[in-house]
């Protein structure tokens, strides 16, 4: 069940849909923590005065007068502050400028398409992605440049999902039935798949919650590094994984693919894409 629609020379996006079995919610770990509140009691003592005192001694000497000293308040030293120092193993920081970035700041009909199951449109600074309630319909837009070498990055968030409600981030799209994606999910987990043209999801890395991850409502910034067949995979900066396949070795295009399992309107509003092409 597929639908294909042929925008421009240098765009291309394809929607369709594919169930698949529904995976087991992770249970919280549920830690408690109880303050003890100690309590000291100081020992009193009974002191009795005594009766039969001695006599003041006559000859006392005289008292010497001291002239106070005035001790200077000591010069407070000011706290420097410090500044964050870039993490050099942060892709985005060690590549320097990329070489080429979507804000999604001005409308243009690249970004626009509509469907019954899904939209992608250009509103406020965003590319919005919504997946209009059909559980387990994945909808896709993946169009030019076609990269081969890269980092691709972007900066997100999920202001309206639930549960396994996901966003991927699309790349080596030799066609627009086929593609790599690295897949975020509203609960905080991430994995990374491979999408087939029998509409099939080949799990590479199995989804997994990690601590880098920034509630859905949060902005996230979520990265992939493909050169040949080895792939790293970034959240906000940090490795989080790696892994290797050949399937696509060769450019594809990029892009994103959305899934929705519960919400009536998943929302992924995309504040930035960009690239760096690897030497």
């Amino acid at each position: 069940m597929k639908k294909l629609l042929v925008i421009t020379i240098f765009m291309m996006l394809l929607l369709s849909a594919c169930n698949m079995p529904n995976q087991t919610q992770p249970t919280p770990d549920m830690v408690a923590t109880q303050v003890a509140k100690v309590l000291t009691e100081m020992p009193t003592e009974d002191l009795t005065q005594p009766t039969d005192l001695p006599a003041a001694p006559t000859d006392v000497p005289p008292t010497l007068e001291t002239t106070p000293t005035n001790t200077p308040e000591p010069t407070a030293t000011p706290t420097p502050t410090l500044t964050p120092t870039p993490d050099s193993s942060d892709p985005a920081v060690r590549l320097g400028s990329p070489d080429g970035i979507d804000d999604f700041n001005s409308v243009t009909g690249k970004w626009d398409y509509e469907d019954d199951w899904s939209s992608f449109r250009i509103n406020n600074g965003y590319l919005n992605i919504v997946s209009k309630g059909t559980p387990y319909w994945n909808s896709w837009y993946v169009t030019a440049p076609k990269l081969t070498d890269f980092y691709l990055e972007m900066i997100f968030d999920m202001p309206s999902c639930s549960g396994k409600d996901r966003i991927g981030l699309a790349f080596r799209a030799p066609d627009v039935n086929q593609f790599y994606f690295m897949g975020i999910t509203c609960d905080g987990s991430w994995g990374f798949d491979r999408y087939t043209t029998n509409n099939d999801i080949v799990n590479i890395l199995p989804y997994s919650a990690s601590a880098q991850l920034k509630p859905s409502g949060q902005v996230n910034r979520v990265g992939v590094w493909a050169e040949g067949n080895s792939f790293e995979f970034y959240i906000n900066g940090i490795k989080v994984g790696q892994a290797s396949d050949s399937t696509h070795p060769g450019a594809g295009s990029i892009g994103f693919i959305s899934r929705t399992v519960g919400s009536s309107a998943f929302t992924t509003r995309v504040d930035k894409l960009q690239y760096w092409n690897l030497p």
